[in-house]
């Protein structure tokens, strides 16, 4: 390699026509673009990626989507949402509801590797752009659906974001504290989770295509994706008939295990440092503190696997008196009274800075991590090092934003710091006139009737 070729990355001249949208597909897309395929977004612009926002935002909520608050004049290119998720993607508009727009998505087709979608699942059939019709086009297409309950079955038509996904995959039945609701875990969990799932599958399929010569339809469901990371619940119903429930931040086999309060948490614990004996004489609920916290309070995740870990948390407490209650000499003892061994142990942590703690435990060789917010997590020393977060300057926002990377390197695969996530239609003329090899005639004609545009209309 000469010194100014640019590195091999494992998916290098993999072209993938990316017809999906909001977080899923998306999240696949920008996996693959990291391994250097080619990706080619296409949207209508009658019709656009909704994590673009609305054309013209009116409510303080909307507003928020946009850096400092400022839409700008076209709002649909600044959202925080659209700009993280769609870097080193090319942009194409086609409003493929209209014959001519039709007639593009499958000239593109026929030049690509892959197809990305995530529509519910009769969408694009009824456009006649689904698999049966665009495997004419393409015998060696790999065409991965994404849709939330798959392509077959009585709740096909389903949509779903995240959030609900957690409802009907179970995740939320097993979420949240002893005593109270089930709670999400977070707004899109399953949307990454399915996401990569979905970036091997279609790898595999361009493995396979190289192999047989034959293209593959990749049904993928979203929801089926979730229920997988459900299975202990589901083996342990099925072979002892137990219904899991949530448990908190407690594990059936490791004791301690949790989140205790640091030094700046809100609900003002007392604690001394070295015995773990309080002032008042009261023992403190951390459950409670956990359930309403506070924006700038501190917490730290300790989580004890064996009697050698627990011996080596007593000693970095110091040996306090309690620590040394047979009842927490084992697993089991420590499991069956977990309640007062959280309590006791948060007395403790509360006399320290989360970080310091944590670093003090490791050595020690007690598994802890202090809790970080979005803030300080694009400030950790740890990622910083290896490089997790790369600036991007989004190309109508102006000013840098630390967005995160793919959390993998691969040693025969370079990475890039992938461009700014495009503009809408940015790349129309390159696809169409370049790649398509569309004349200037035919071009000038689509965008005289409407079916191409840098300028959305929804």
């Amino acid at each position: 390699m000469s010194a100014n070729a640019s590195p091999r990355r494992a998916l290098d001249r993999v072209r993938i026509l990316d017809l999906s949208q909001v977080a899923i597909g998306p999240y696949t897309t920008l996996l693959l673009a990291s391994l250097g395929a080619q990706v080619i977004k296409l949207e209508s612009h009658t019709r656009g990626d909704t994590s673009r926002g609305p054309v013209t935002p009116v409510t303080a909520t909307q507003l928020s989507l946009y850096p400092e608050n400022d839409p700008g004049a076209r709002p649909w290119n600044r959202t925080a949402r659209y700009n993280q998720r769609n870097r080193g993607k090319l942009s194409v508009t086609a409003n493929f509801a209209t014959p001519g727009g039709k007639a593009l998505v499958k000239r593109l087709v026929a030049v690509s590797d892959a197809l990305v979608e995530n529509f519910r699942a009769s969408v694009l059939d009824r456009q006649g752009l689904g698999w049966e019709a665009l495997r004419q086009v393409n015998p060696r297409l790999i065409y991965l659906k994404l849709s939330s309950q798959g392509a077959t079955g009585p709740e096909r038509d389903y949509g779903s974001l995240g959030s609900t996904l957690e409802q009907t995959a179970g995740i939320a039945s097993v979420t949240g504290y002893t005593d109270g609701l089930p709670l999400m875990t977070n707004e899109t969990y399953p949307d990454p989770v399915a996401a990569i799932l979905g970036t091997g599958a279609l790898i595999a399929g361009l493995r396979a295509v190289r192999q047989t010569g034959q293209g593959q339809f990749i049904d993928l469901s979203q929801r089926e994706a979730t229920v997988g990371l459900l299975g202990e619940a589901m083996m342990d119903f099925a072979l002892n008939g137990r219904v899991a429930a949530p448990t908190g931040n407690r594990h059936p086999t490791m004791a301690p295990h949790g989140i205790f309060p640091c030094m700046g948490n809100s609900d003002q614990m007392e604690g001394n440092r070295e015995q773990g004996t309080g002032k008042s004489g009261e023992q403190p609920n951390p459950q409670s503190a956990i359930r309403n916290p506070q924006s700038n309070d501190r917490w730290i995740a300790i989580a004890v696997q064996n009697d050698a870990q627990w011996q080596a948390l007593r000693a970095a407490m110091g040996e306090p008196v309690w620590s040394q209650d047979e009842r927490f000499a084992t697993i089991l003892g420590r499991t069956r009274h977990q309640d007062e061994l959280e309590a006791q142990l948060a007395r403790w942590t509360a006399g320290f800075d989360a970080d310091e703690l944590m670093h003090r435990l490791q050595r020690d060789g007690v598994p802890a991590g202090a809790v970080l917010d979005g803030a300080t997590v694009v400030r950790d020393p740890q990622l910083v090092a290896r490089g997790w977060f790369e600036q991007v300057t989004p190309t109508e926002v102006g000013r840098p934003y630390p967005m995160a990377t793919p959390p993998w390197r691969m040693s025969g695969s370079a990475y890039a710091p992938l461009l700014p996530a495009p503009l809408l239609g940015e790349q129309n003329d390159l696809v169409f006139r370049e790649i398509l090899g569309l004349s200037e005639a035919e071009y000038e004609q689509y965008q005289r009737d409407g079916v191409i545009s840098t300028e959305a209309r929804w």
